[in-house]
């Protein structure tokens, strides 16, 4: 049963009394409502019992003399005599225990959602530091950014430069072998000498591939994966 369901059932079974008292008496329900909130609802029809119940004594409490009666905080109240709802009475002062606990946990739960919650000064001071401090930080990202932008820009000179060198030494190589054999016939010694210095150049170029090799495939990725590990802790994934 709802909240509204009980209601109207309420006003019907009270349509006997004169319509003041009977205004006053859903009021009275109304407010109890409200001031348990729209989450407890159920709990309060539990606590409050069927529209009949609540009916009945709405009606004992106005049968001996309507002219006094009026409904107070803790109830229907007659003269000095209180008729208190006792459905009211047990939910508010003898509660059991698992109510008692389900209505603690919601203080708790609101509690300490208010201590978790950062005060509006905070935000306002936090936006006013960003204001003024946009400046330096807006720097020092693009340092961050030039600063990366140059490691990879010289690593990739490097590869480039270890790359063209190789190229060279090769070619010097070829050409010194190809100048040794053709001399070789007419100045012996100095064939040798140029085949010897083509071994050298290519033996360097081999080793120059070599660093390049390694380069390429182990030390460059190993650098980007850095770079992006710095990208991951600063921006988290979806900066990534």
């Amino acid at each position: 049963m709802s909240r509204w369901e009980f209601m109207r059932q309420l006003e019907e079974l009270l349509s006997d009394i004169s319509p003041s008292e009977r205004e006053e008496a859903l009021q009275y329900y109304n407010d109890y409502f409200n001031d348990a909130g729209k989450e407890n609802e159920q709990e309060v029809i539990k606590a409050l019992g069927s529209p009949e119940q609540v009916a009945a004594i709405v009606k004992e409490g106005l049968s001996e003399n309507c002219s006094r009666g009026e409904f107070t905080e803790n109830g229907f109240t007659e003269g000095n005599a209180s008729v208190q709802n006792a459905i009211i009475k047990r939910n508010t002062e003898g509660q059991n225990e698992e109510t008692k606990k389900e209505y603690s946990q919601i203080a708790q739960k609101q509690t300490e959602e208010k201590k978790n919650s950062m005060p509006a000064w905070a935000i306002v001071l936090i936006v006013i530091g960003c204001v003024f401090l946009s400046p330096v930080i807006l720097g020092l990202v693009c340092a961050v950014l030039g600063i990366l932008i140059g490691i990879v820009a010289s690593i990739l000179g490097v590869v480039f430069g270890i790359g063209l060198a190789m190229i060279i030494l090769y070619i010097v190589a070829i050409a010194l072998v190809i100048g040794g054999f053709g001399s070789i016939l007419a100045h012996p010694i100095a064939g040798v000498g140029l085949i010897g210095g083509g071994c050298i150049c290519a033996a360097l170029g081999i080793l120059l591939m070599l660093l390049e090799v390694l380069l390429v495939g182990k030390c460059i990725p190993g650098i980007f994966e850095g770079i992006g590990y710095i990208f991951k802790k600063l921006f988290g994934k979806k900066g990534v």
